[in-house]
């Protein structure tokens, strides 16, 4: 048998896994990628950190707009304010100086004596506000994390553990609520621990430790006496991994948050604080343990006593009528324990029970009997019956009560078992079968026979797979009134009872009781409006829907339940007749559900008032009422139709809506039949101030309303006063208005009760059946239509087209957002000009008469400073040309109609010039597409036809696709690793273009992962595919043979500098110098901070910059902390080990500080760049050869890496040397500086790069010196200008097969060359017809 282990060995079991655990942690996918995603974040200066905290003190990872999108995949959401920030934004300027000699650095004087000048360019530091966005003001894909999880679990036996920990701390221990996100704290000034309160069980024991092992190990006292000061990092590592362990001891795992914080807090992967502070966290952790254990032992020892100590219980001992009994207060017995000794009880013993029990070891006190009457104060726990020697315990009757007092759920199937006086009855419910299933089991029962069943139901029941509740019984005393509710009744003798067949009253109280079964809720006038409900309405499930709500209402304690009761009484008074209801007419035997019920009384009122009513029949007919005789003879009810009555009652709202004074007046004056004026003055309200006695220029100065007076708002006015106009009313409307403007000032009419009419009033006329407004103005009045049309409820119809003809020209205008688009046409309807007015704040009309206004004026020539008319565009328009209102519709449809014609003329000369431009592009297309997953052009554009229809069809656009074809880069094989996948789209009908754009766009498509860009164009717009495609051939040509020219293809410049910071995890703290171009500069400004500053750790950092971008978007990263340079931690960087300067810089910082200590190496990375730059060499030497041959680009460059570092590269040298040879043939005396350059072409550049490459090879590997590669190759050279080399047999070292197969071909070609007997002459005339072809 196995020793059981020692304290010491699982405490340091437990460790290990812990260190395993946070190494893994390091190792992971996850501490990888959260590093590259948090060096993309800029570091903030101080100035700028504190603008962040005031503006968004809760922010935590900051960037730019930009920056989210391309950096993180997340972008701003909709709405959100960027945060405010300095950037720097320096400007040069030149300023003339005196000349300084650089030598002696004195002032150069001129021949004259006088100081010489100098123009120099000086730089200007300034600074321009940018936004920035938090990480919560975005969406997208998720930011990766190294943060510790929240523990959510309980913890067995919690409050003991609690008490167990406040018991052996050091330090009091408080739970309060903790700003910020803290969890806890120790103060080791107040000496108190104080913990986040309202936290998960496993959250708050763990933190409660954490704090403990502070208050222990890192208080003042302790450092004094131990005379050691330890970092923040180590003091939370033991901390957190003395609370892991100790958790981890009693059960509690803690890792999901103890791995990440520990990780968090170590200075690096090697975790150094855990394991120098291995010894302390074990013996810390050992002391605890122990110390909680003893706690606990203690807490249940006390609690076994005080257990025993407290056990009572209370038992009745009755006959059966209770005439005799006596209730004991039993102390030394729980329930379970007096029940047994009860049940143990001989003849003698019940001869005197008290003294029994006493005999067992407990002791008695009688507490009542039936001269006391007093026991139903006590909650009993056993009940003895002296004369059945029944034994009942109460407890668990009262847990049978308990369960049958339950909420009956709707799914619920309640059954009624009884005899046929209801002698013996039982309820009970089934939990786990549908209505109809209960049903079917319950007729099933009722057709057995005596000898196949025993007549127990509810054992039939149960083995049928019913799961029963039971509810009430009269047999077991339980819940002795029968529940007046049930879905099924089970006589014995009468048989099955559904109770879907009882009255509507009946079911509405069925619903009742049954919801209220062991929580009453209704009110009396709630239950008599639930059954009124379903009496008038007799509508079962609209009834119980109503109970329900009201039901919940009342349970949950809210305000709804008068404005549910309130719209369910209205349901009944929407009814024709009170009286009766259509449950009571369906008894009768009508059942027609688009009939109402009457009384006669009712009939006999309705038919008064004209409107149909029908006699109606027991048999289910009815006929119509002629007279009020036929109402008065009929003995049975009557009825109206549903669609009569509610005509009747719109009817009836509508008067009532007429009868309110104020609408009724105001529908007066607008579609009165006699002609009157109203008058309109501001409401009683202080916000209106502004406006009153204020006339319109006064208010658009102030800026409350702008040209179109859209501040001007009916509902801010109120009907004052309403007059005849007959009086009144002048020749011309003007005089009206004046005479009603005197009127309202010096005669005041005697009904008339409101202020004289004054500024900012409004007259509204009704003259001739039209109605007018007009603003009471400074000077006269202004014409308000939009007030009227918002007055009369037209909001909708304000004017927004408009059309007009002026002598020989046509002029168009609508509204857009940014005012009023128009088109001039001549009298042929062709387009001659068009705009947009951009003034949205006038009206339509106005922007109109601006228009014509302009048409009217005649031109002014700058070159012959003279006026002058267009006759193209102004025609026969004059100043004194008048304007008439014509049909938008028509005049547009007519100019749509000439544009099409001459639109339509124009792509059929162009059709007849250029026949097959979509064929011929296709044609291109098919042979230089690269396929996508095995997709080809033609697949693509099938996809991309079925998805743009789906949308069209969705949004149901008026658009109609004509063809669908590939374009872009891809159409020509020429497209980067990141390029989109372009789609043009022709289509025909009146949607825009850039509204089908949007839509299109507003969900992204993909295929094959490549986002998909489509772009959707019209003959009219854009123009038809043959256009278009023309001009993207032309394009796409131009960026081939730019591509061509660039070889190695545009790729933004990148920028790599230094920086310095007196704190390197805190910029803001101390010194920050950036921008700094040498390693020596960035040494001397880190050897100069001072060290005895303790802002914290200086270091140097790297800064890449793209040319481009924004400078908060640039990758940022320190490479020297402290006194170490870790490059493990570049292996979760590539922005900065995939670029070749950057890992220069760090190599040449290594070299010149000798005595720093260097984690890991920089040579996987240099091998890693060399590997990547001959690859793409290959790529771009021999494209097609390459994809031909290349499968797996990622593994053809890993496999060449691991080459170069094996040194393994006898293949890579043939290759590179194969095409310097053939740069040589193409006409190079010396590429290596030895001879004179007579040919600067491509191939030349080639071969350039080559030997670049092969250089880079020679430096990289120690053993081939870089003279032997040079001789050799000066050889071959030599050898190939002579015609006539050997060529010496390489050995061939295993490498990747498509240099290999460059190779193997380009010495096949020299070899071929170098048989040739060719004259040089020849050669160059072969050269210049390769070139031409």
């Amino acid at each position: 048998m196995a020793e059981s282990k020692t304290e010491k060995q699982k405490v340091q079991e437990i460790t290990e896994k812990l260190e395993q655990g946070i190494k893994e942690l390091f190792e992971s996918e996850k501490y990888k990628t959260y590093l590259n995603t948090m060096s993309k974040f800029h570091n903030y200066s101080f100035n700028n950190t504190m603008l962040i905290a005031m503006q968004k003190p809760d922010a935590t990872l900051v960037a730019g707009f930009k920056a989210w999108q391309k950096n993180f995949d997340r972008h701003v959401k909709k709405g959100e304010k960027g945060i405010r920030i300095l950037a720097p934004a320096p400007y040069k300027i030149k300023e003339e100086r005196d000349k300084i000699d650089p030598v002696t650095q004195e002032l150069l004087l001129d021949k004259d004596g006088n100081p010489q000048k100098e123009e120099v360019e000086i730089t200007i530091p300034a600074f321009r506000a940018v936004s920035v966005f938090d990480v919560a003001q975005t969406d997208g894909k998720p930011i990766p994390e190294l943060a510790a999880k929240e523990l959510l679990s309980d913890v067995e036996g919690y409050q003991d553990m609690i008490r167990a920990v406040e018991a052996i701390s050091p330090v009091p221990i408080e739970l309060e609520e903790i700003a910020g996100d803290s969890k806890g704290y120790y103060d080791r000034e107040a000496k108190r621990i104080a913990v986040q309160e309202n936290m998960s069980e496993g959250q708050t024991l763990k933190t409660m430790i954490h704090e403990v092992a502070h208050s222990k190990l890192h208080s003042k006292e302790v450092e004094q006496d131990e005379q050691m000061k330890k970092d923040r990092n180590t003091k939370e590592v033991e901390a957190e991994s003395i609370a892991y362990t100790v958790c981890q001891h009693f059960g509690v795992d803690t890792s999901d948050y103890s791995f990440g914080y520990i990780a968090g807090w170590s200075s690096g992967r090697d975790t150094k604080e855990l394991r120098a502070s291995i010894d302390t966290i074990r013996r810390t952790a050992s002391e605890l343990i122990t110390g909680i254990e003893e706690q606990l032992q203690e807490l249940q020892r006390n609690r076994e006593v005080s257990q025993e100590q407290t056990k009572e219980s209370i038992l009745l001992i009755q006959n059966t009528d209770l005439s005799e009994f006596s209730l004991l207060d039993v102390y030394g017995m729980d329930r379970p324990e007096l029940m047994q000794a009860l049940s143990e009880m001989t003849d003698d013993d019940k001869l005197s029970i008290q003294a029994y029990l006493e005999s067992r070891g407990a002791w008695t006190t009688e507490i009542g009997n039936q001269d006391s009457r007093e026991y139903g104060e006590y909650h009993l726990d056993v009940r003895y019956n002296t004369d059945t020697d029944e034994l009942i315990d109460m407890k668990e009757r009262k847990a049978v009560y308990d369960k049958a007092m339950e909420p009956i759920n709707a799914d619920d199937v309640v059954v009624k078992f009884a005899s046929i006086f209801e002698s013996e009855w039982e309820v009970l419910k089934i939990t786990n079968m549908l209505r109809d299933d209960v049903r079917k089991m319950l007729k099933d029962m009722a057709s057995l026979d005596e000898k196949e069943w025993d007549g127990n139901y509810l054992s039939y029941m149960e083995k049928q797979g019913a799961e029963i509740t039971l509810l009430a019984s009269s047999s077991k005393e339980l819940n002795g009134n029968m529940p007046d509710f049930w879905d099924y009744e089970y006589d014995f003798d009468a048989g099955l009872t559904d109770a879907e067949k009882l009255s509507v009253i009946q079911q509405a109280e069925h619903i009742i009781n049954r919801l209220e079964h062991g929580q009453p809720a209704f009110s009396d006038d709630e239950r008599n409006l639930i059954v009124n409900y379903a009496y008038k309405l007799s509508n079962v499930e609209k009834t119980r829907e109503l109970a329900e709500h009201i039901y919940a209402q009342e349970v949950d304690g809210n305000q709804d339940v008068a404005l549910a009761m309130f719209d369910a009484q209205a349901e009944i008074d929407a009814l024709p007749d009170s009286m009766v209801g259509i449950s009571e007419m369906q008894e009768y035997g009508y059942t027609w559900i688009e009939m109402l019920p009457l009384t006669q009384e009712r009939a006999l009122e309705l038919f008064d008032h004209d409107l149909p009513v029908y006699l109606l029949h027991t048999d289910g007919s009815e006929s119509t009422v002629a007279d009020r005789k036929q109402i008065l003879e009929h003995d049975g009810m009557c009825g109206i139709e549903k669609g009569d009555w509610q005509n009747e009652r719109k009817l009836l709202m509508m008067q009532e809506e007429l009868t309110e004074s104020n609408s009724n007046r105001e529908a007066l004056l607008l579609y009165g039949n006699t002609d009157k004026y109203g008058i309109y003055q501001l409401k009683d309200n202080p916000e209106l101030d502004k406006f009153r006695f204020e006339g319109t220029e006064s208010l658009k100065r102030m800026g409350i309303t702008k040209d179109n007076f859209d501040a001007v708002l009916p509902e801010n006015y109120k009907l004052v006063y309403l007059g005849e106009l007959s009086e009144l009313q002048g020749r011309t409307q003007s005089e009206t208005l004046e005479a009603i403007y005197k009127k309202l000032n010096i005669d005041h009419p005697a009904d008339y009760k409101a202020h004289s009419l004054s500024v900012s009033d409004i007259v509204v006329l009704h003259e001739n059946g039209e109605n007018s407004t007009h603003f009471v103005d400074s000077f006269g009045f202004t014409e308000l239509p939009e007030f009227m049309l918002t007055l009369e409820g037209k909001e909708n119809e304000i004017e927004t087209e408009l059309a007009v003809h002026i002598a020989d020209r046509y002029i168009l205008m609508h509204e857009c957002e940014e005012g009023y688009d128009y088109s001039i046409l001549d009298e042929q309807y062709h387009l001659l000009d068009g705009g947009v007015y951009d003034n949205p704040d006038i009206t339509i009309q106005r922007a109109m008469d601006m228009v014509i206004a302009d048409l009217k004026e005649p031109r002014f020539s700058a070159v012959t400073e003279q006026y002058y008319r267009d006759e193209y565009l102004q025609g026969e328009v004059y100043a004194g040309s008048e304007a008439e209102i014509v049909d938008f519709v028509e005049l547009s449809e007519k100019a749509e109609e000439v544009e099409q014609a001459d639109l339509e003329a124009k792509q059929a000369e162009f059709r007849e010039n250029n026949p097959d431009v979509v064929a011929d592009f296709r044609a291109k297309t098919e042979e230089l597409f690269h396929s996508l997953d095995g997709q080809s052009a033609d697949d693509i554009e099938k996809t991309v036809y079925a998805y743009v229809q789906s949308q069209i069809d969705e949004y149901g656009l008026d658009a109609q696709i004509v063809d669908v074809v590939v374009s872009g880069s891809r159409c020509r094989g020429i497209e980067q690793e990141n390029s989109d996948l372009d789609v043009v789209v022709e289509y025909t009908g009146s949607t825009r273009e850039d509204d089908l754009f949007n839509m299109l766009h507003e969900d992204s498509i993909y295929i094959a992962g490549i986002q998909v860009d489509i772009n959707p164009i019209t003959e009219g717009k854009t123009g038809t595919l043959a256009t278009y495609l023309l001009a993207v051939e032309s394009y796409l040509a131009e960026k081939q043979a730019m591509q061509k020219a660039s070889a190695v293809g545009a790729i933004p410049e990148k920028t790599v500098t230094l920086t310095v910071a007196e704190c390197g995890e805190f910029h803001s703290l101390g010194e920050f110098h950036e921008n700094i171009a040498s390693v020596e500069k960035a040494i001397a400004v880190w050897k100069s901070i001072p060290p005895e500053r303790m802002n914290g750790i200086p270091s140097i950092g790297i800064n890449i910059h793209t040319e481009g971008t924004e400078r908060y978007e640039d990758v940022e990263m320190n490479i020297l902390s402290g006194k170490v340079i870790d490059l493990d931690v570049l292996d979760y960087v590539p922005d900065i080990t995939d670029d070749p300067k950057a890992i220069e810089v760090i190599a040449e910082l290594i070299d010149k500080l000798p005595d720093i200590e260097v984690r890991g190496s920089l040579e996987k990375w240099q091998a890693a760049i060399l590997a990547l730059e001959i690859d793409q060499f290959s790529y771009d030497y021999d494209t097609y050869q390459y994809r031909d041959t290349v499968e797996d680009r990622e593994a053809q460059v890993a496999n060449i890496t691991e080459d170069i570092r094996n040194g393994n590269t006898g293949y890579l040298n043939d290759f590179l040397n194969a095409v310097i040879s053939e740069g040589v043939r193409e006409g190079i005396t010396d590429i290596f500086g030895q001879g004179v350059e007579l040919d600067d072409s491509e191939a030349v550049q080639t071969a350039r790069r080559a030997k670049e490459l092969l250089d880079k090879l020679a430096e990289y590997k120690p053993l081939a010196k870089l003279e032997e590669l040079e001789e050799q190759n000066y050889n071959m050279i030599d050898n190939v200008l002579n015609n006539g080399a050997e060529k010496k047999e390489h050995e061939q070292t295993k490498g990747r097969i498509s240099i290999r197969e460059k190779l193997t071909e380009k010495k096949a070609v020299i070899e071929q060359r170098d048989k040739s007997e060719r004259t040089l002459q020849e050669k160059e005339t072969e050269k210049k017809s390769q070139r031409e072809m």
